[in-house]
């Protein structure tokens, strides 16, 4: 795991490979709003969160990552959704 600033106010550190990097800030968005108890920063090629109470680190892990895939497929697939709501609205 690399170095990064400022980790030490936080309790997890995820890395995030670099293909979902433009998926961060929405992903982090998410997070908090599911999660509004969570101290959540970006950090370069990582997500740093700061939570109260016992969380084990894999779930947090699998949540930080699920939820940046899930952003990456719904930027993905934007386009296509709203081609197939346009064609099934219109008459």
């Amino acid at each position: 795991m690399a170095e990064l600033p400022n980790v030490a106010e936080f309790d997890f550190v995820v890395e995030i490979p670099p293909q979902f990097d433009k998926y961060v800030d929405s992903a982090m968005l998410r997070l908090q709003v599911h999660h509004p108890a969570w101290r959540i920063a970006r950090l370069d090629g990582a997500i740093s969160i700061g939570v109260s109470g016992g969380l084990a680190e894999e779930e947090l892990r699998k949540t930080v990552l699920y939820t940046v895939y899930r952003e990456k497929i719904y930027a993905e697939t934007l386009v296509m959704r709203q081609a197939l709501m346009s064609a099934v609205t219109s008459r």
